[in-house]
């Protein structure tokens, strides 16, 4: 995620990126609490039961349509579902906080309802990873594998923001004056400027973060595949502010105290795996779309070992 300020992450949408956008004709609605949610719905040719249907959880405030490149090729022989949360696109506004609990029972309701029944590859890109993590602790036995592409770091503890900082050489000191007061002013500035889309999706990641991610952790990994696809380029438009630091090799620092983490979650599983894009940007699915791809479809392919090694099949 590439932000403002490292210590304070916070997704940034993608009509703030400017993220090419697609568009899918066959795009259809559903109804969820008498509230119309966007969908998008490919390859029922391959609905097959015990078969994974790959289910798409987007970034934060963004649109399905950068996974277009994605969906094309893997509904070739997978069933895939794919959606805008609500506010998004034309997604009707709920008025309900999108919180993991939320989101993660809404998914499920239009996924059953439409016939696409678990198991599930879950691929989330930035903030959709709490969600598809959430997804996983509340319905385990329904996850066929979990892909986070350069996803919100779920590992992180109180603590581990100002890692970076004392590893370039801040004082903790220095460390507190940086972004105290500055952090207040630029969130102030963003709810008050940012669409309410963005800003209530901003709120859950805030509390989040300020519970350790709790809700989406409570439950330990499944032994299923699960990927990590980390971005290593460097953003080609950063900010211009200046710092007290090296800002490309702040980044690299953060990108390696990260990768520790989520290779540390990965270690206790068969199947984890973990791609490092070094020349892509945090929209891996659009920057570097035949990474995502073959993610997945290994992701399916230790799924199906992982079914043949279980006895009396």
């Amino acid at each position: 995620m590439k932000n403002v300020m490292y210590r304070f992450v916070i997704p940034v949408a993608a009509i703030v990126l400017g993220i090419s956008s697609y568009s899918f004709a066959q795009k259809e609605f559903i109804s969820v609490s008498g509230k119309k949610i966007e969908i998008f719905i490919s390859g029922m040719d391959n609905n097959r039961q015990d078969k994974p249907v790959i289910v798409f959880e987007n970034g934060m405030a963004s649109k399905l349509d950068g996974w277009k490149t994605v969906i094309d090729e893997v509904s070739k022989t997978s069933a895939v579902f794919s959606y805008n949360r609500p506010r998004i696109g034309e997604s009707e506004n709920d008025s309900l906080p999108p919180t993991t609990e939320h989101i993660v029972n809404n998914l499920r309701k239009m996924l059953l309802e439409k016939g696409l029944n678990p198991p599930y590859l879950l691929v989330s890109h930035s903030f959709g990873g709490a969600y598809i993590r959430s997804f996983a602790s509340y319905y385990p036995a329904e996850i066929a594998g979990l892909v986070f592409v350069d996803p919100i770091d779920f590992t992180k503890k109180k603590g581990d923001g100002d890692l970076p900082y004392l590893e370039i050489g801040l004082t903790q000191h220095q460390i507190d004056s940086m972004f105290a007061k500055p952090y207040a002013k630029f969130k102030e500035k963003l709810y008050a400027e940012m669409p309410n889309f963005y800003v209530e999706e901003v709120k859950i990641s805030s509390q989040l973060t300020k519970t350790e991610f709790e809700e989406c952790v409570h439950t330990p990994l499944p032994d299923v595949p699960v990927h990590f696809i980390m971005a290593g380029g460097y953003p080609k438009n950063p900010e211009n502010r200046p710092t007290l630091y090296d800002k490309v090799k702040m980044f690299r620092i953060d990108n390696n105290l990260k990768m520790k983490r989520w290779i540390a979650l990965l270690d206790p599983l068969k199947y984890g795996k973990f791609f490092y894009c070094s020349n892509s940007g945090h929209s891996i699915q659009t920057d570097d779309p035949e990474t995502v791809i073959t993610s997945i479809k290994l992701a399916l392919n230790d799924y199906d070992r992982i079914q043949k090694e279980k006895p009396n099949r």
